[in-house]
């Protein structure tokens, strides 16, 4: 029977060994030729894998530890397969165990065939798994007293190098047993599989992240012979007014916009011309219908483009955020998945070659209308230089919150009402304030802005003034740099300046910094760098397949591993980031959800670098898991309602937090109605709270202020307890000079060094001995040299404090800058708090400068006080 089992077992093995040794030696013939030839493949893996990819490999697939089997002598009948299969090796082979330098010789030579090497890396082992399978091997055959009988028997004919050492089986394995080395790689490649289970399904996992031809993933657009037109031309030349002119006068057709204030301009434009829309965003969905009835046109986000509906008219704007590291997918998908006739695309003309390439893999017509601006823009010659000549129709440009609270706080002063538009602002604060900058009978004539007015907002800009050149810009990678605005995103923004038929036709452009101004002309005269790539993301449904192949393997893990083993033609496309995903995932890691639910979560759009949201993200998910609605009671006590009208910058900026808590809501309430019900609760409350925001931002001077004098007081009760602390040092090290020089120290006494009300007198007494020696001149030296490095050191210890307790709040440093300047320029240190700085540091260095006087006399001098006044700027 035993003998039986075995005979099936040996014989299924060599067939196996069989064809692998047909692969070796083909492998063996070509190898030389395939050493010095490299072939060029239109798909490559993909470029925005890490360097270390093999590294991430073995972190993502962590091997099983494959212990050497040991077997047990008992006089009973062995009962257990291992020991049945040593009983039946050892009789098959005479009897006789492997000698172990031999075995060693066998292995060691296996391991070095290049051979061997390619053929394990097609079966996914690269060179770092191969080598981690070798050891585990090696290390399972050497201290293994019992192997596996098919395993035992080829190794016995490799040492023995006769190829016949089995009785039974010698006729029928002579053909397959050659006593190579080489003959070992099938059971080398069950044990590496045991070693990394994802080996099995290597071949699923790559099929499944093959992203090498998306145009085939959309059967039904690609049934539908479509016609593209693209509106290629600059901001304000008509391409956008023409593509919706279509759209609106067709049977049916769908919008696309990069943002919910596009979507909503559309919306409210095609009910008033007549066309019933509906306005479909992540976090909402209108009907034009009274009674709720579908329309046939739709405005929607382009995340939120159908792709099972069949339109007339398709229009997607801003084409050229398909480059876009994060969002870039969207517009990917929407070109090559829409069910539409006619497609109408606008955007740069850097983007039309990359369009005619895509459309050549979908077999679409490609029409292209060029359109140059309907007004002049002039580049000035002259830069602003000084807030006191700006002009009505004036648009402050800048790339940080920081910046934006100086310049609106310096216009004020000069008797400006200002309008106030930055990224993370509500949609309806938003338009309110371009609402007040475009009503002429306002008194509000200046636009304080961030690059947000780019795209969205219909504004009666008359010169647009850059701030500063510089922003933060995020590559492929996810990584932020700080670089010089790009050729496109110059031109974007100043072209928000004159607006056809609008008060300034005509519009002009210039920079704050007369350095600035020969750069940005530099910018805008540069050739716009072409487009050449399309993002593209992994789907919920890969993400699902690939967990059912790695059912242990996290979220995060399942996006590492899908990034790592993803194929696309980089011709063409490119990976968008995944780390706001994997940021999600990881925080709600510990809870319990379903796969889709959590890939859902993940992919909610919310800033990350907002603790808060982050946190009511983190509740969402908990309340979801143990299916417990989340209702309007329960968030009502999470974001403290009802609201609070804001009294400095950092409760608009928190009540900025709690509207993307609200919004966040809303999104998910799209996705799993059932367990966030109050969606229509929630959306009243948040427009009482973009109503709030905006009075806010009406005044938000006066917020800057109440900020600063707060930061005053702050600074106040720190420099108190930062006093006594020092005031203890300084006596500690007082004491340790008294003990050396054994002498009484005329060291002057030390106090606060930032942000009290009034200067304290400063009583400093320099009592010196006639008769003073040299070496306790040194001593009293070194002791003065000692508490003025104590001083500079606590000096340097709390600017550092409030460095840091700044960069938590999200300002950033240049370490190039002066920090004292740089505080006070952010707000956070009041040039008061420095004067008396200067003057405190003045004070201790000319008590110093005294005693060191007053011991260069031989006669002891008279106790005197020095009173001062401070003086306040």
């Amino acid at each position: 029977m035993l003998l039986a089992i075995s005979s099936q077992r040996l014989f299924s093995r060599s067939a196996i060994l069989a064809a692998y040794k047909h692969q070796i030696s083909s492998i063996s013939i070509h190898s030389n030729n395939r050493r010095h030839r490299s072939s060029s493949q239109s798909h490559r893996s993909n470029p925005n894998r890490p360097a270390n990819q093999t590294d991430n490999l073995r972190r993502l697939f962590q091997a099983v530890d494959v212990k050497p089997i040991i077997s047990t002598e008992k006089l009973d009948t062995p009962t257990s397969t291992k020991d049945v299969d040593a009983n039946i090796g050892q009789e098959l082979t005479g009897g006789k165990t492997l000698d172990r330098n031999s075995l060693l010789r066998v292995i060691t030579d296996f391991y070095r065939r290049d051979e061997i090497k390619k053929l394990a890396a097609d079966q996914g082992l690269d060179i770092r798994l191969f080598q981690d399978a070798y050891v585990s091997f090696r290390k399972f055959c050497i201290q293994s007293t019992v192997l596996p009988v098919d395993l035992h028997i080829v190794l016995s004919d490799i040492i023995s190098g006769s190829g016949k050492n089995s009785i039974i089986f010698a006729e029928s394995m002579r053909h397959v047993c050659k006593g190579h080395a080489t003959d070992i790689f099938p059971y080398f490649l069950r044990h590496a599989r045991e070693m990394f289970p994802h080996l099995t399904c290597m071949d699923d996992l790559k099929k499944i992240s093959d992203l090498r031809d998306p145009a085939n993933w959309y059967p039904d657009a690609r049934a539908i012979q479509r016609k593209v037109i693209f509106h290629a031309g600059p901001t304000n030349s008509g391409k956008t007014y023409h593509a919706l002119q279509r759209f609106m006068n067709s049977e049916s057709g769908v919008y696309c916009g990069p943002l919910k204030l596009l979507a909503s301009e559309v919306f409210y434009k095609t009910n008033a011309a007549g066309t019933k829309c509906d306005l479909v965003t992540g976090e909402e969905r209108r009907y034009a219908d009274p009674e709720g009835k579908a329309a046939n046109h739709v405005a929607c986000t382009v995340e939120m483009t159908n792709l099972t509906t069949v339109y007339d008219v398709a229009v997607i704007d801003e084409i050229q955020m398909m480059r876009d590291p994060q969002r870039g997918w969207a517009w990917t998908r929407a070109l090559l998945g829409i069910q539409a006739k006619e497609i109408h695309l606008c955007g740069e003309g850097s983007t039309i070659r990359l369009i005619q390439e895509l459309m050549v893999t979908t077999g679409d017509e490609v029409e292209i209308r060029e359109y140059k601006r309907l007004t002049k823009l002039n580049y000035q010659e002259r830069a602003l230089e000084t807030f006191d000549n700006v002009k009505p129709g004036d648009c402050f440009v800048c790339f940080s919150k920081n910046d934006i609270f100086h310049i609106t706080r310096e216009l004020e002063r000069r008797g400006h009402e200002v309008a106030v538009i930055y990224g993370s602002l509500p949609p309806g604060t938003k338009l309110l304030q371009a609402q007040r900058f475009n009503d002429p009978n306002d008194s509000c004539k200046i636009m304080v802005a961030t690059d947000a007015i780019g795209m969205g907002l219909n504004l009666s800009i008359k010169r647009i003034i850059f701030y500063s050149l510089m922003k933060p810009q995020l590559n492929e990678q996810g990584e932020k740099e700080k670089d010089t605005v790009t050729t496109s995103q110059a031109l974007q923004i100043a072209g928000r300046a004159g607006r056809f038929a609008s008060a300034f036709p005509d519009g002009e452009v210039t920079t704050f910094r007369r350095d600035d101004l020969p750069l940005l002309k530099d910018i805008v005269n540069r050739q716009v760098e072409t487009i050449k790539r399309a993002g593209l993301h992994p789907t919920a449904e890969q993400i699902e397949m690939f967990a059912y192949h790695l059912p242990k393997h996290s979220l995060s893990s399942l996006i590492d591993i899908f990034v790592l083993l993803s194929q696309l033609d980089d011709s063409l496309f490119f990976m968008c980031n995944v780390e706001d995903v994997k940021f999600l995932a990881d925080i709600i890691e510990h809870v319990p959800l379903p796969l889709r639910a959590r890939y859902t979560f993940s992919c909610a759009p919310i800033n990350r670098k907002m603790p808060f949201v982050c946190t009511v993200f983190l509740k969402y998910a908990r309340q979801f898991s143990r299916s417990e609605p989340t209702t309007f009671d329960w968030l009502a006590k999470q974001i403290n309602w009802p609201f609070e009208i804001p009294t400095t910058i950092m409760d608009l900026v928190h009540l900025e937090e709690v509207f993307d808590c609200l919004d966040l809501y809303l999104w998910l309430s799209f996705r799993f109605p059932d367990m966030f019900p109050d969606k229509e609760l929630i959306r009243g409350i948040q427009a009482e709270l973009d109503q709030i925001i905006h009075a806010g931002v009406q005044h938000i001077v006066k917020l800057i202020h109440r900020t600063n004098r707060l930061e005053d007081a702050k600074d106040v009760a720190v420099t108190a307890s930062t006093t006594e602390k020092t005031a203890e040092a300084v006596a500690a090290i007082s004491e340790e000079a008294k003990s050396v020089s054994g002498t009484k120290s005329n060291a002057p006494k030390i106090r606060s060094i930032i942000g009290l009300e009034e200067e304290l007198d400063v009583d400093t007494t320099a009592t010196t001995s006639a008769t003073t020696t040299p070496a306790q001149e040194t001593k009293s030296e070194d002791q003065s040299t000692l508490l003025t490095m104590s001083t500079h050191r606590v000096l340097h210890s709390y600017l550092s404090a409030l460095k840091t307790q700044a960069e938590t709040r999200g300002h950033e440093f240049n370490e190039t800058e002066d920090l004292i300047k740089q505080l006070i320029s952010k707000g956070l240190l009041s040039q008061r708090s420095v004067d008396k700085l200067e003057k405190q540091l003045a004070t201790f260095n000319n008590n110093d400068k005294r005693t060191s006087k007053n011991r260069e006399t031989t006669k002891p001098t008279t106790p005197h006080t020095t009173y001062k006044k401070s003086k306040r700027k």
